[in-house]
């Protein structure tokens, strides 16, 4: 469900991974109808804008999938209803549905707007529980050491897209120059406006697969898919993946997130990864 906190696009959304910072839950992010390809241009990512590449894979429903999400999902699925009742919102599409573009199928899910911020304008912070709080405009992003990687992207509703192509920072460099107190042990992770969060344990936002990615399949990271930034932690269902973050918050304590408060568990593990 990314962050995917994860926040959405129009109206209030359910997020991807469901229960998303989304998608939401594994996608915080998403838009009534599907954006088109012109509307995916280079200034929809923080980063450098590559040419866009093939899709990846496909969305798949498996016995394997429904096995290992499905007690989250029985869990949950309750806490999805009233949550959307409580915002008057819908889902994006129909439960397993998928929007079909230049990215291939990828289902998407939210519950917050998609941020009404040019990307030039987008900053990230890291503060709270560190030596140096960071602020970090568009210049300053782009100069970071990137990394690339190819995971695939499980959603609490039981549905997956095999072999999406991220590309980004992880987000161990950020900390890394902000300096971490000895006394955090967790990282919050904000969407844009405040509403859509989830935490991380100090070990997962440091995973050497967790990464801020701007880049989709070769391409700059589509609104609705939480660009300019999202984060994209694969060993972790979609509702942890927080779309459009601004901001990464070091606590000694857990701070319950949109979907955690309405019944989702804080630690999302995909079994097997």
């Amino acid at each position: 469900m990314d962050d995917e906190q994860d926040a959405a696009d129009g109206e209030r959304r359910i997020p991807d991974g469901r229960p998303s910072t989304g998608e939401a839950a594994g996608e915080s992010a998403s838009s009534a109808e599907a954006e088109s390809a012109a509307e995916a241009g280079p200034a929809d990512g923080l980063g450098p804008a590559p040419e866009a590449g093939p899709a990846y894979g496909s969305v798949r429903y498996t016995r394997r999938r429904v096995l290992i999400l499905g007690a989250a999902f029985v869990a949950g699925v309750a806490a999805v209803i009233a949550g959307v009742k409580a915002f008057g919102g819908q889902a994006v599409d129909k439960v397993g549905g998928a929007i079909a573009d230049q990215f291939g199928p990828f289902p998407v899910r939210s519950v917050d707007p998609v941020p009404d911020v040019p990307p030039e304008k987008w900053v990230v912070k890291v503060d709270g529980l560190v030596d140096t709080p960071l602020t970090l405009d568009r210049a300053a992003w782009s100069s970071l050491q990137r990394m690339n990687e190819t995971a695939d992207f499980h959603c609490v509703e039981g549905w997956g897209v095999d072999d999406v192509r991220w590309g980004g920072v992880a987000p161990s460099v950020l900390l890394e120059q902000a300096g971490v107190k000895p006394e955090a042990k967790y990282a919050i992770v904000h969407a844009y406006g405040g509403v859509y969060l989830s935490t991380l344990p100090l070990d997962l936002i440091k995973h050497d697969k967790t990464m801020l990615a701007d880049s989709l399949n070769d391409g700059p990271l589509p609104p609705k898919h939480g660009g300019p930034l999202r984060l994209v932690v694969p060993v972790q269902l979609g509702y942890k993946n927080v779309k459009w973050v601004e901001r990464i918050e070091l606590s000694d304590q857990i701070r319950t997130g949109y979907w955690e408060s309405n019944g989702y568990p804080e630690d999302a593990p995909v079994l097997g990864s």
